[in-house]
């Protein structure tokens, strides 16, 4: 039986390879900021927040530019765990991960809940996407859900653990299918270099699902600063 089973298992694992036609290895850089808008835009509790993130995505075996985007956003703290949000994102799109240069506009809401569970910090969010992309007229609706895990390993170092899953609600003309988009997996140390800093650098596996292609699998090395004050 439980040869059986590992058989059954090797071959889920072979064929989801198989999916995967075409691969490509790419370098992520990400500078990411979270934290309250000053004391005079703010309400006396100091609810209000702030959003900011700039990356720059280079593929093709990390030899081109490949992607960049700008995110800001505003949110509001409901407690010491949740915050809303809502954002812009302005996305330029150029091959490999396009087949056409390509520029976007998006409208993005969140819920978000951060806290401990011991010395373990767990992140969730959910962030909900309307999608205006330069190659077609209509607008695109994808989901996210991302979960984080960082575990402390002393004062500065710590082992961080994510995934993220993407999921189109619709279908629309600039190529856009309804169904499962890509899954984002994400392995690597951070270092806590201040109080309000941290810098995490490792292997992420990005899956992407293709409709009238095949799928892609790209190997990533990533790198992201965080300031959170």
């Amino acid at each position: 039986m439980r040869a059986r089973l590992a058989s059954a298992l090797l071959l889920l694992v072979i064929a989801a390879h198989a999916r995967a036609q075409t691969e490509d290895f790419g370098v992520w850089l990400g500078g990411f900021v979270n934290g309250k808008l000053p004391p005079a835009l703010n309400d006396s509790s100091g609810s209000w927040r702030l959003w900011f993130d700039i990356q720059l995505r280079f593929g093709d075996d990390a030899s081109r530019f490949s992607q960049g985007i700008l995110r800001p956003g505003v949110g509001y703290s409901l407690s010491r765990a949740w915050t809303v949000w809502l954002g812009y994102a302005y996305i330029r799109t150029e091959p490999p991960y396009a087949s056409t240069s390509t520029e976007e506009q998006r409208i993005w809401e969140q819920a978000m809940w951060s806290d401990r569970i011991g010395a373990v910090r767990l992140v969730s969010r959910t962030r909900l996407e309307q999608r205006f992309v330069s190659t077609g007229g209509q607008t695109g609706w994808r989901l996210r859900e991302f979960l984080k895990l960082s575990v402390p390993l002393g004062a500065t170092w710590s082992a961080v653990l994510y995934d993220e899953y993407f999921y189109n609600l619709n279908s629309t003309n600039y190529g856009a299918t309804a169904g499962s988009d890509r899954n984002r997996f994400f392995v690597g140390p951070g270092a806590k270099i201040s109080p309000e800093v941290t810098i995490e650098a490792g292997y992420l596996h990005q899956y992407v699902f293709g409709t009238n292609s095949p799928d892609k699998s790209d190997d990533i090395l990533a790198v992201s600063a965080f300031w959170n004050y």
